[in-house]
Order: C-alpha cells, then sequence, then structure tokens
C-alpha cells in the first residue's frame, strides 16, 4: 500500500463513531501506515484490533509489532479459508487494504459479511479511477447482502468504497 496522507487517515477514521466496545479488522498485504493509524486510535478508546495479514512475508515483518497492545491482535490470513476468524466474534468496521483478485472476490464478499456486525461496515480502498473495478465490487457487494455502498474521495491514490451489512439480510 503506497503511502497514505496522515490527515486523511485521520478524517477517514473519524467516520467510527465514540461507540463502546467497537470491533475493528483489517485485512492487509502490507504497508503499516493505516495499520498503525487503527491501533493508535483503538488504544485511546479501549476498542478492539484485529489486523489480518495475507502476506506471508510481512506477516513474519510485524507479528510482533504490536505484542505489548492489549487491544491489537495480528493474524496471518489465507483469503480462501472458510472463516477469517476463529471465535463467534463481529466487526463494526473492516477495512480491506489488501487486493482482493476478482476469482475470489465473491467468495470473499460471503465469507466478510459473517464477520460483520448488522449494520457494520465494509471499508475497501480500491485504486483511484478505475470504474470498471469500483462497479465490480458495487455489484459483488450488492449481490451479497451490503446495502448503502458509496465512495469517500479522499486520498490521492485510492478510492475508498464504504458498504453497509444491513439487519435481517442474507445468512
Amino acid at each position: 500500500m503506497k503511502n497514505l496522507e496522515p490527515k486523511r487517515v485521520e478524517q477517514l477514521l473519524s467516520i467510527i463513531p465514540q461507540h463502546p466496545a467497537t470491533r475493528i479488522m483489517q485485512i492487509s498485504q502490507g504497508g503499516l501506515q493505516l495499520s498503525d493509524a487503527l491501533s493508535s486510535f483503538v488504544r485511546d478508546r479501549d476498542y478492539e484490533f484485529l489486523l489480518n495479514i495475507t502476506n506471508d512475508i510481512f506477516y513474519e515483518e510485524i507479528k510482533d509489532r504490536y505484542i505489548e497492545t492489549m487491544d491489537t491482535k495480528v493474524k496471518k490470513l489465507k483469503l480462501q479459508q472458510r472463516r477469517y476468524v476463529s471465535m463467534a466474534k463481529m466487526y463494526d468496521f473492516v477495512f480491506v487494504t489488501a487486493i482482493i483478485s476478482d476469482e475470489i472476490q465473491e467468495q470473499f464478499a460471503k465469507t466478510i459479511h459473517g464477520h460483520i456486525k448488522n449494520a457494520g461496515n465494509i471499508i475497501i480502498f480500491l485504486p483511484k479511477n478505475d470504474l470498471k473495478v469500483l462497479d465490480n465490487w458495487r455489484q459483488t457487494l450488492e449481490d451479497n447482502y451490503f446495502v448503502a455502498t458509496n465512495t469517500i474521495d479522499i486520498f490521492d491514490k485510492y478510492e475508498i468504497l464504504i458498504s453497509k451489512k444491513m439487519h435481517g439480510w442474507g445468512g
């Protein structure tokens, strides 16, 4: 993930309301800027943060980075696995900064749906100005019971797609 503007990261995190017991997940394959910001954010608010890493080399490099932080956990993740979280925790916000290939996009949307709380949000970082990718994600999310899908234009290199899981929709 290319450098993110720190003030813009702060702006993005401002969409997270201050509610008790908020859980945040990130699915990443590299780059620490957003992960560090999220870890600091949850520490200040007594929230939980799970950082799922899809790249084995990057995981080995950072697996102990947050070891002294009780509210941040780092886990290795294979996108093809049946569940992304072993316990039945439900997340309020899921940030996806890893590249999800077209071949597994549908399966990913179905799997992640089961880990997001009702009315929770998925926030996907996509390449800027790639309408084909954006439209494909919009359709995939809609097909998998996500609604109120919109973009947030705050980063120079990324389009932020945000969508909400609605109560009582889908499996």
